[in-house]
């Protein structure tokens, strides 16, 4: 089409512009009633700006005859038929943009009318303008034409759109469907909306959730959170953000959550109307141990209306909503410890990340925080009362590894390997300097244990060359070593840097097609060898020492290797389980041919 001279206008194809909003902007082909309910409250809304009425929205469904129609009307501000013309027929469009107060509606964007052709090959809409008093019907097609002509059937201010379904669309008009639909996104609305069929009136909206109700007690709070996700929560508190215009209820979860950053079992709401289940952005990453219902009436959707806008203002809403969690902890100090305990117990790795953030409350729940220590669950005030340094570890396989011999060595460790308690460390170690923090690793577990000395002990020697023989195979070196406790027979001691190594060398002898190069990664030095650490006064390792037979040494020794790895929580490769598994055999074997033997002495 063209306007002037070397410009011309640009066209939209209609019916693909509808396979867009159905396929890609909108989520399910039910967001019609949305729309429609979205349309109805944004017109009471202007219309009160104007004149005082009580809104309402009724929905009637006629199922007489063998298509359904349904209708949805609203007694809002209407519209005249150059509205109709300019906004009806116009996408991306909207009447609201042209208001005073845009902020006090919900639809922005002059797309929404467009989900009604997904579901219908027609739409009727009837209005009479507050201003015009003059009642206009528009239809429009999802082929692109529209008509506007003066109707008498519409007496009253206001606005009806009428609907009849596309065949494959028809379950969606249906009673129970359009109900629940309406219950799903308007719950929540400010405004009456009635539901009228052939067996009459019901109401189905007509008062403020308990949610949103500042009188609403405890009791009702969590009674109605049981209700709308199915959960005994243990405990609720409020939510509110000046940026945002933010209110809402968060819930306590029960049980233990896993900590995922799913932030998609919410319910979020958009001027009362449900938006979206995904509080992503808008919550802490940290805050997935409670469900939250929320409104807001200032943060901007996207034009699907399906979720937020990650922009300046959601980030500022969040930081405000931050600060509800942390004051309802801090007030559970004082008013409810019994709670709080219940709390930490539950979800103590969240207030961990909670304290991370915040001097004031690390100082304040710090002492009730449980840690994973080689001497079970420890909480942090018998961690500082009981040990002058206090060990840890960031590695959960240094942890697995060093757990019974620094236990031994009167060592109590930290296992840090979860997330935020290293960081948290890190911020104890400068918020309570007078703690002394130590990080521990299994080479210093090595260096603490007692040197023995084999210069004099010739059957030491041997012992040490024949091990480091076999087990230099595995990239693994022997050392005898005095520790406690005295019933462990070997450890193997790797830190990553060694590991590292091991993993390269078992790589560089694989058929991977850059195995030859491999090797030169491998630091030479001794020192970043694995280390098996066989423990002098253990009885089998004494008694190894003086083992003669090749054939049994060499299989105690690949099983006490592997046996080492598996008590330290390292991964045993296919090789190292067939040496296993073979040696095992073969002592099975050799004990029992001794037994049948003893068998044919004794007869």
């Amino acid at each position: 089409m063209q306007a002037e001279d070397n410009k011309y206008l640009f066209q939209v194809n209609l019916k693909g512009m509808i396979e867009l909003l159905s396929e890609h902007i909108y989520s399910a082909p039910n967001v019609f009633i949305r729309e429609l309910l979205q349309n109805g409250i944004d017109a009471v809304t202007a219309r009160k700006n104007l004149d005082e009425i009580e809104g309402e929205i009724n929905i009637f469904l006629k199922e007489e005859q063998e298509i359904p129609q349904l209708i949805f009307e609203d007694n809002g501000i209407g519209l005249s038929e150059e509205e109709v013309h300019q906004f009806l027929s116009v996408i991306g469009q909207s009447s609201k943009k042209r208001e005073i107060d845009e902020k006090d509606f919900i639809g922005k964007f002059g797309i929404g009318m467009l989900s009604c052709l997904v579901v219908s090959n027609e739409i009727i809409v009837e209005t009479r303008s507050l201003l015009k008093n003059k009642g206009i019907c528009w239809k429009g097609k999802a082929d692109g034409t529209y008509t506007v002509e003066p109707t008498e059937n519409m007496q009253m201010i206001g606005t009806r759109v009428i609907l009849t379904p596309k065949k494959e669309w028809k379950t969606l008009f249906k009673e129970d469907e359009i109900k629940k639909n309406v219950l799903y996104y308007g719950d929540a609305l400010p405004i009456q909306i009635n539901f009228i069929s052939n067996k009459g009136k019901e109401i189905l909206v007509d008062k403020d959730p308990v949610w949103l109700n500042n009188d609403s007690t405890k009791e009702e709070l969590l009674k109605f959170g049981k209700k709308t996700f199915t959960t005994n929560f243990l405990d609720s508190f409020k939510l509110c953000s000046k940026t945002g215009d933010i209110q809402g209820i968060a819930y306590i979860i029960p049980h233990k959550v896993q900590f995922s950053g799913n932030t998609k079992q919410n319910k979020i709401y958009l001027k009362r109307m449900f938006l979206c289940e995904d509080a992503k952005g808008l919550l802490p990453e940290w805050s997935t141990f409670v469900r939250c219902i929320i409104n807001t009436n200032s943060l901007r959707p996207t034009a699907s209306r399906e979720a937020l806008m990650n922009d300046g203002q959601m980030v500022k809403a969040r930081k405000e909503l931050t600060l509800c969690f942390k004051d309802y902890l801090k007030y559970l100090t004082v008013a409810d410890t019994q709670t709080l305990s219940q709390i930490i117990k539950i979800h103590h790795l969240y207030i961990k990340a909670l304290a991370v953030e915040d001097n004031d409350l690390l100082k304040m729940f710090i002492d009730y925080i449980p840690f994973e220590t080689n001497k079970g669950m420890m909480n942090f005030l018998s961690l500082r009362t009981y040990n002058e340094i206090i060990y840890y570890t960031p590695s959960l396989d240094d942890f697995r590894q060093i757990r019974r011999i620094a236990g031994s060595q009167g060592k109590t460790v930290v296992n840090t390997a979860y997330s935020f308690e290293t960081d948290l460390i890190e911020k104890m170690k400068i918020v309570m300097p007078q703690i002394h923090f130590r990080k521990i690793t299994p080479q210093d577990i090595l260096e603490n244990f007692g040197e023995v000395i084999t210069t004099y002990k010739p059957e030491y020697q041997n012992f040490e060359k024949k091990a480091n023989t076999l087990l230099k195979l595995f990239y693994c070196k022997a050392q005898i070593k005095e520790f406690d406790p005295v019933d462990t027979p070997a450890i193997y001691v790797a830190n990553d840097e060694a590991m590292n190594n091991k993993n390269i060398q078992n790589l560089s002898k694989s058929a991977n097609p850059f195995a030859s190069t491999l090797h030169t990664f491998i630091k030479k030095e001794e020192d970043n060898m694995p280390t098996l650490c066989f423990n002098k006064d253990n009885e089998i390792v004494q008694k190894l020492f003086h083992i003669k037979d090749s054939f049994i040494f060499e299989a105690i020794i690949h099983i006490m290797y592997v046996q080492a790895l598996m008590l330290g929580g390292y991964p045993i490769n296919k090789k190292e389980m067939e040496v296993f598994n073979n040696s095992l055999y073969q002592l099975m074997v050799l004990g029992m041919t001794d037994f049948m033997g003893d068998l044919d002495l004794n007869s």
